[in-house]
This record gives structure tokens, sequence and C-alpha cells, in this order.
């Protein structure tokens, strides 16, 4: 009997040395786990916080943008073209309402804002096909989606350019009108998006093409155009007597088109 009792003492002693240890790492677990939901929580409600405020501080880029620029009229063979080519296909990302206008400029260029604003000059109007300038549209779609317009905003709201301002800073934009706002829209068109981002914005507009029946070759032969501009560009900057292509200013927020256009074709 004191054997058995005995036998039983040390194994209860066994299994609670065993249980303490383990109880004390699922403590540690389940408090680490807390600390990661409590991150992701804080990052996501950050995240939101710098949507609503970069949407806000966007409205009022495009109407100071709107309001020094020459809008193609509704009864303009240019705003006519584009309506019809947006149609309802591409009108909202996301939940998010896209709005389009034209700006009568020679200038090869389209530009986009946190806020859903799309603006597109006639100089890439002019030198793009329907189906190309569909694709064109739909990478800066892409742009929107994947947040990268609203990353360029808080980039220049920061004012280094490099790292990422918080929303307060971002909240000084909204007191900004004639020319403190239109120097933050000059550095702001200028800020280049990365090869990673272009290539999800690519990517994005091949899926959003294909989505909507037009072939994603036009993507690939719009690239094509930009990579032609972009091998001339580099060229005339070692030349003190040759001129920039109309496109130098797109080109220079989305550059490496010939890559991105041998990616595209390759799927």
């Amino acid at each position: 009997m004191t054997k058995k009792l005995f036998l039983a003492t040390t194994l209860v002693a066994v299994l609670c040395a065993i249980s303490l240890p383990a109880n004390a790492q699922f403590g540690k677990a389940l408090k680490k786990a807390s600390k990661s939901v409590t991150k992701a929580v804080g990052d996501v409600a950050g995240d939101m916080a710098s949507d609503i405020v970069a949407n806000k501080a966007s409205v009022k880029i495009v109407e100071f943008m709107d309001n020094n620029n020459t809008i193609a009229g509704e009864d303009s063979d240019y705003y006519k073209r584009l309506a019809g080519l947006v149609a309802t296909d591409y009108i909202s990302v996301d939940g998010l309402s896209l709005n389009y206008k034209v700006y009568e400029n020679p200038e090869v260029n389209i530009l986009a804002t946190a806020d859903g604003s799309i603006r597109i000059y006639t100089g890439m109007m002019d030198m793009l096909s329907d189906e190309e300038l569909l694709a064109v549209i739909s990478t800066q779609i892409g742009h929107i989606a994947n947040k990268d317009v609203r990353d360029s905003l808080l980039k220049v709201a920061s004012e280094d350019n490099a790292t990422k301002a918080g929303s307060a800073q971002l909240e000084k934009l909204l007191s900004f009108s004639g020319d403190k706002m239109g120097t933050v829209i000059n550095e702001l068109i200028q800020v280049p998006y990365n090869d990673e981002q272009n290539k999800k914005a690519d990517e994005y507009a091949y899926n959003l093409l294909t989505k909507n029946n037009v072939s994603a070759d036009a993507l690939v032969s719009a690239l094509t155009k930009f990579a032609e501009m972009e091998s001339a560009d580099q060229a005339a900057a070692d030349d003190d007597t040759a001129e920039l292509s109309a496109a130098s200013k797109f080109i220079g927020v989305n550059s490496n088109n010939s890559l991105r256009a041998s990616l595209i074709s390759s799927k």
C-alpha cells in the first residue's frame, strides 16, 4: 500500500512538473499573440486614418490642378472618347468611385490621386489607341488600388520624400493654397514608382483588361511606346542640343518600360 501511494505521489509530481512549463509556454504564446493582434489592429487603424486624410488632401490637390489647367469640355471629342472607353467597367476600385477629366495639354502624361481622380493629358490620348489608353488607365487604377499614389503623397508630406508622413503631417496640406499647394503638386507628380510598385500595377492592369475582354497586348504595346521614348530621353540626357520627349515627366515616374513590357508579354 505504501509503495502504491509512493508511485501515485511520484506520478502526480511528474505531471505537475510537465504541465507547469507547458502552461507557462502557453501563457507566453498567448501574450505574444495578443501583442501581435494589438499591433495589427493598430496598423489597420493607422492605415485607415492615413487613407481618410490622404483622400481629403487629394481632393484639394485635384481641385487646384483642375483650376490651373484647361479641361476638355463634354462636347469635345476627347471627352466623348474617354467617356465611351471607361463607361461602366472602369469607374470604381475597391468601393472608391473614380472620376476622370482631360487636360488640354500636348504633354504625354496621366495623373492619379488617392481620392480616385484620374487626369489624362490630350498628348497621351493622341499617342495611344483606344485599347492602349485603357491599358494605361488600368495601370493607374492599379496604383490607386495598391495605395502607391497615397504613399507618394505621404512621402511629399514628410518633407524629405523618403519616409512616410503621419496623419498629422498630412493634415497640414489641407491648409495649403496658392504657391504652397503648387509646390506640393510639383513634388508629388515627380515621385517615382519603384520597380515593385510598377510590376504590381502592371499585373493589376493585366487582370483588369483580361476581365473586361481587352487584349493585354495593348498594355505591352503602350509600354513599348514608352520604352522607345525612354531610350530617346536617356540618349538626349547626354546631348546638350537634344530635347527630351513629350513623355519625359511621365517616364520619370514610370520607368523601366522595356522590362515591364517583356514581363507582361511573357504571361
